[in-house]
C-alpha cells in the first residue's frame, strides 16, 4: 500500500486545465520530485496536496486517510495534515527572531516551554544554525533564511515534507551547496518529501523518483536514470539533456537489440539493446522501418581515428572548441545535427577535421520517425 495516494486529481483555473486526472503513488520516506517548466501544473500539485488549494476532482490519500475528496464533500485543513512545507520565497517572519520563526508552528500545537526549546534547538543544529537562536530573520542569507525556513517545517515532526522550489532564489554556487546539504538531511531525517523544481540537475541528483509534467499531464514516472536513459516520450527525452537525433532504419536484429543503420554519418549499422527501444502503437518497429536513434552526448567517446572492430562508431566534423579550464567543450556536426559535447580530457583537438564517435549502448535509445 502507497503512503500517500493521488487520485485521478483534476484542477482548472479559468476554465482551462492546470492539473489534468493525474495519479501517484509515492513511498514512505521517498525523495519524490515534480519536474517540469514553468506553468505544467508542478506546484498546484504541491499545494493540492498540502490542502493550500482544492481540486475541482479527484482524492488525495494519507495512508488509510483521506484528505480531500470533492465528490464525497470532504476536505482536511492545513494544519491538520501533519504536513511541513518551504516556500520558495520561504516566507520568513521579518520581525520575528529564528527561535520565534521556528517555534511558531509548535506555538500553534500547544507546545511551549522546556519541551518546545529542545525541540528548536534540535532542529537548529540539524540544518546547522545552532547559537542563531536571536538572530533576526532579515539579517541572515539566503542561505541561512532556508535553513530557518527548513528548521521550522521540521520542527513539529511533520510525516511529509513539501518543498516548492526552496532553492530557485539562490546564486548558482549556493545552489550547489544547499543541494548537498539537502541530500545530507535527508538521510538523518525520516521523513517523506515532495520537492517541486524546475531545476533538472535538482532533480536527477536529490531524488528516488521523479514524476515529469507536461500542461498539467504526467509525461512519465521513473528513477532518475530510467527517465534520462530511457525516456518515455520525446519531451522528457529532450527537456532532461542534450540528445543527438539520427535519422535511420531498421536492417536486422535478435532477441537481445535491434540493428540500425544511420545515414549520413559514415557508420556502420548500430546494435541497439531492446530495452532501450521506445514503441509507438504498432509496436516495436519492424525490419525496413524509419526511425529515429536518440544519443547522449556524454555516452560518446570522441576522438581522432577510427578503431578496427570497434562497435556504434559515427562519423563526425569538429566545428569548434572551447577550453573550459579542467576540460574541452566541442561543438560536432553528425549528419545534419549539431550538438555540444564535453569531453572530461583536458586535450584540444583541432577543428574543421573529421572525429569518430564511440556510442556506448546505454546512451542511445530507439525511436519511432518523427
Amino acid at each position: 500500500m502507497s503512503f500517500l495516494r493521488i487520485e485521478n486529481l483534476y484542477k482548472t483555473f479559468g476554465g482551462a486545465p492546470a492539473v489534468d486526472r493525474i495519479n501517484l503513488d509515492i513511498k514512505e520516506g521517498e525523495f519524490f520530485t515534480l519536474l517540469g517548466s514553468s506553468g505544467c501544473g508542478k506546484t498546484t500539485t504541491l499545494r493540492m496536496v498540502g490542502g493550500l488549494e482544492k481540486p475541482d476532482s479527484g482524492a488525495i490519500y494519507l495512508g488509510d486517510q483521506c484528505l480531500v475528496a470533492p465528490e464525497k464533500n470532504l476536505f482536511i485543513k492545513p494544519e491538520k495534515r501533519n504536513m511541513g512545507m518551504v516556500f520558495q520565497s520561504y516566507a520568513l517572519w521579518p520581525h520575528m527572531t529564528v527561535y520565534e520563526n521556528v517555534a511558531y508552528p509548535l506555538k500553534l500545537r500547544g507546545i511551549k516551554g522546556g519541551e518546545a526549546q529542545k525541540k528548536v534547538a534540535d532542529v537548529l543544529g540539524l540544518v546547522g544554525l545552532g547559537g542563531l537562536e536571536e538572530r533576526q530573520a532579515p539579517a541572515l542569507s539566503g542561505g541561512q533564511q532556508q535553513r530557518v525556513a527548513l528548521a521550522r517545517a521540521l520542527v513539529f515532526s511533520p510525516k511529509v515534507l513539501l518543498l516548492d522550489e526552496p532553492l530557485s532564489n539562490l546564486d548558482a554556487q549556493l545552489r550547489e551547496e544547499m543541494r548537498r546539504e539537502l541530500k545530507a538531511l535527508r538521510q538523518r531525517v525520516n521523513v517523506t518529501v515532495i520537492f517541486v523544481t524546475h531545476d533538472q540537475i535538482e532533480a536527477l541528483s536529490l531524488s528516488d523518483r521523479i514524476a515529469i509534467m507536461k500542461f498539467g499531464v504526467l509525461e512519465q514516472v521513473g528513477t532518475p536514470e530510467q527517465v534520462y536513459y530511457q525516456p518515455a516520450t520525446p519531451f522528457v527525452r529532450d527537456f532532461l539533456g542534450k540528445t543527438f537525433l539520427l535519422s535511420g532504419k531498421v536492417v536486422g536484429g535478435s532477441d537481445q537489440q535491434l540493428r540500425v543503420q544511420v545515414h549520413g554519418v559514415g557508420a556502420a549499422a548500430l546494435n541497439i539493446p531492446r530495452s532501450n527501444v521506445i514503441a509507438s502503437a504498432n509496436g516495436v518497429p519492424a525490419v525496413g522501418q524509419a526511425v529515429m536513434v536518440a544519443i547522449r552526448p556524454e555516452k560518446m567517446a570522441l576522438s581522432e581515428s577510427a578503431h578496427d572492430g570497434q562497435e556504434n562508431v559515427v562519423e563526425g566534423t569538429l566545428q569548434a572548441s572551447q577550453f573550459l579550464g579542467d576540460r574541452y567543450e566541442y561543438t560536432v556536426t553528425l549528419g545534419a545535427d549539431t550538438r555540444v559535447i564535453v569531453s572530461p580530457e583536458a586535450r584540444q583537438l583541432k577543428p574543421g577535421g573529421k572525429v569518430f564517435l564511440a556510442l556506448k549502448p546505454e546512451g542511445m535509445t530507439l525511436w519511432p520517425a518523427e
